[in-house]
């Protein structure tokens, strides 16, 4: 339910937009629609004129006359409720055969007729403008086309229902409303369907990576807080406080040194600044680094020398309880070391007093080292 809003405000945007192509797209299909509709309806009545036409065509005699016209009166009866339909008027310009009987004799309006230039062709797009875009209201039914017969004082007239055309207008933008509002809803479905797979996936993304920084963030916790005990342990044991411990501490140190004498440490490393010579104790120093193939040698103070010999040799002999080779370029002592932050995917950055110049980053191999180192 967190992400309810923003499904709101996208279902809202989305329905909206589906609107207003749903407002610019209907007038333009039906247009095209009731055109081509029309246009076929044109061709189907000239179709039915030509056959009118050429079974009237020479007949003179009054009482074949009179049979071809009751003919045609019953072929066409009740055709006015298509859209095109065809009539039957003399020269006088009265009907002589209508679909509709109380017509007959009658003359049509002629404010309801379709006039054309002579270069027009009749087509659905004629049409449909003189339908729906003519000022003057015109009746039920007009007159769109006039096929004179040859040798005969007749005229087919064909005919356009207006109020039928306006219902299938308003049938098909039904249709089409309905076909719109099946498919906005079967994409608004679709879309707040994948906006939740979306959402949900990468919730739990996040909260994967929530708990790997939480886990992270402990081990980190833990890391200084063993720095810490380290230091403090060492500390004390630098400086104990009877005699009697101090004893001890000679006694476990004159083991040690039995045990492995060929590891051997000093206490002092000689180093130069400028052309003088200088001897630091290795109790003093916070860490050694190598840039452009120098040594650097870095003091509590922050005073920083050099010196000749290379950081494999330096570490050979420095106390590996109060040193530690975080890389191949540093060294640095436990009691410069003042927090341990995570850098990177599985690295740790040291962060020692003095600041360093250069980041002391502890890759992800040598990590599992440095913390059996801290006792973790």
């Amino acid at each position: 339910m967190k992400n309810y809003p923003y499904s709101l405000y996208t279902a809202i945007g989305l329905f909206l937009l589906y609107v207003l192509i749903a407002s610019i797209a209907t007038p333009l299909v039906t247009r095209w629609n009731i055109e081509n509709a029309l246009s076929r309806d044109i061709e189907t009545a000239r179709q039915e004129s030509k056959i009118i036409e050429s079974l009237s065509e020479g007949i003179s005699d009054a009482q074949q006359k009179e049979k071809l016209r009751e003919r045609i009166q019953r072929s066409i009866t009740a055709t006015d409720n298509q859209i095109i339909f065809n009539s039957i008027l003399d020269w006088s310009g009265k009907y002589v055969c209508y679909p509709n009987k109380k017509e007959l004799g009658k003359a049509p309006l002629e404010n309801n007729a379709l006039k054309l230039n002579a270069q027009d062709e009749l087509s659905g797009k004629i049409l449909y403008e003189f339908i729906f875009k003519k000022e003057e209201p015109i009746v039920s039914s007009a007159i769109i086309l006039l096929t004179p017969i040859k040798d005969s004082d007749w005229i087919i007239g064909s005919h356009i229902n207006k109020d039928r055309v306006f219902e299938e207008t308003a049938n098909f933008k039904n249709r089409l409303y309905t076909v719109f509002a099946v498919i906005a809803l079967v994409t608004l479905l679709f879309v707040l369907g994948s906006l939740r797979v979306i959402s949900t996936y990468y919730q739990r993304l996040l909260a994967l990576k929530s708990s790997q920084l939480e886990d992270g963030v402990l081990n980190l916790s833990k890391l200084n807080a063993s720095l810490e005990n380290y230091q403090k342990s060492l500390s004390q044991q630098s400086t104990p406080d009877d005699s009697s411990s101090i004893n001890k501490q000679e006694d476990e140190t004159n083991e040690v040194e039995d045990a492995s004498s060929s590891k051997s440490t000093k206490q002092r490393i000689i180093t130069y600044v400028r052309n003088e010579i200088l001897s630091i104790a290795t109790e003093d120093i916070s860490y050694i680094y190598v840039e452009n193939t120098i040594t650097y040698v870095v003091r509590k103070d922050g005073r920083r020398s050099t010196t000749g010999e290379s950081l494999d040799l330096i570490y050979s002999y420095l106390d590996e309880r109060f040193f530690f080779r975080v890389n191949r370029q540093i060294i640095v002592a436990i009691s410069a070391i003042e927090t341990i932050t995570k850098f990177g995917n599985s690295k740790l950055k040291i962060q020692v007093n003095p600041a360093s110049d250069v980041d002391i980053i502890i890759g992800k191999n040598k990590a599992a080292s440095f913390k059996q180192w801290l006792d973790l």
